[in-house]
């Protein structure tokens, strides 16, 4: 029964009473305003999340389509890159971003309190470095332009596509190019090869690039997460479990009825559904259950492949400063949104 703080302002106990009884209704009188007003001040503000154009992304924007949240409640900001997307997410306007497990570890050796939430996807074969038609080999960028974003997964897949082929990063002559603006630099041959993502890499291809280097070579390095800033998880638990239920529910989605799900995807990335089936070939998104396994006890299980991305940006010169793992990886989220009883046990 819901008695309103009215009722209780109007009722009198009976002329017999008990002091008991008059005590209650006199204790009830007093709280109840302080309690409503705890519900009128409880509703969460809207929960600002950060994303990209990349392929692997998509299901975010397919769950806000399909109504798994309010968008006045979950506000998905488009960026151009993941170097706005971390600026966004550094400055404080943003609560959450979409980035790679590499751009985690740099908000973290910036001292930024943030936690990885959820795996988002693995990239296999959807990040690569294209050059120009007639350069086929990673050796042949000796002297040669190659534009990449700094600060963000692009230069990581660089430094791993030099080092795969034998070449120094000083060999190369490196141009910053915003990922806004990776296929207009490369069309009008600013640039003689670029490191860049789906899915400007089929757009790329398409138009007749050659791919030196991918993800595949490189498994599991190149992790897309959800981060949260550390206070987020206490200022919006509730829209923060509608979006990673909503994730889930977009993915359930592409599995069982692709044909729709690919037709939506492919208006939010302006690619055909034949471009998009290509795109989507380069990524994997892990279930609800790998999720729970892979963050539970504080990311045990990817703790050794995450000291060794952290090692080998440190010694590329892409971290400044050895991080700290400890409480990157919080499962909270997953577990309140729920979780299989095996996961993380």
């Amino acid at each position: 029964m819901i008695i309103s703080e009215a009722a209780i302002a109007t009722r009198r106990p009976p002329p017999n009473a008990s002091p008991r009884w008059r005590g209650l209704l006199a204790a009830i009188a007093v709280l109840l305003p302080l309690l409503l007003a705890g519900c009128a001040g409880s509703e969460e503000p809207p929960l600002r999340v950060a994303t990209i154009p990349w392929i692997g992304y998509q299901p975010l924007h397919l769950a806000a389509d399909r109504g798994e949240f309010r968008t006045e409640d979950i506000r998905l900001a488009r960026f151009a890159s993941n170097v706005e997307s971390l600026r966004a997410i550094r400055n404080g306007n943003v609560d959450v971003a979409a980035l790679t497990l590499d751009e985690a570890l740099l908000l973290r050796a910036d001292g930024h309190d943030i936690r990885v939430i959820l795996l988002l996807d693995y990239s296999h074969g959807g990040d690569a470095i294209l050059a120009q038609p007639g350069i086929t080999r990673i050796t042949d960028l000796k002297d040669r332009r190659v534009g990449v974003e700094n600060d963000a997964a692009t230069a990581y897949l660089l430094a791993r596509g030099l080092e795969y082929g034998g070449l120094d990063r000083e060999a190369i002559q490196i141009v910053r190019v915003d990922a806004g603006r990776h296929a207009e630099a490369f069309r009008d041959q600013e640039i003689d090869a670029l490191a860049t993502f789906e899915p400007i890499r089929t757009r790329l291809l398409k138009d007749g690039a050659e791919e030196l280097f991918d993800s595949t070579k490189i498994p599991g390095e190149i992790v897309d997460v959800l981060v949260a800033r550390r206070a987020a998880l206490d200022e919006h638990p509730g829209h923060l479990r509608k979006l990673v239920n909503g994730w889930f529910s977009a993915l359930n989605h592409l599995d069982a009825e692709p044909g729709p799900a690919r037709t939506r995807m492919a208006a939010n990335s302006d690619l055909s559904e034949d471009e998009l089936e290509t795109a989507l070939s380069g990524v994997r998104f892990p279930s609800r259950a790998e999720n729970c396994e892979a963050l539970a006890r504080d990311g045990e299980s990817l703790r050794s492949t995450t000291q060794r991305l952290a090692d080998l940006m440190l010694g590329q010169g892409l971290l400044e400063r050895q991080v700290d793992l400890d409480r990157l990886f919080d499962d909270r989220v997953l577990q309140a949104s729920g979780c299989p009883e095996t996961a993380g046990g």
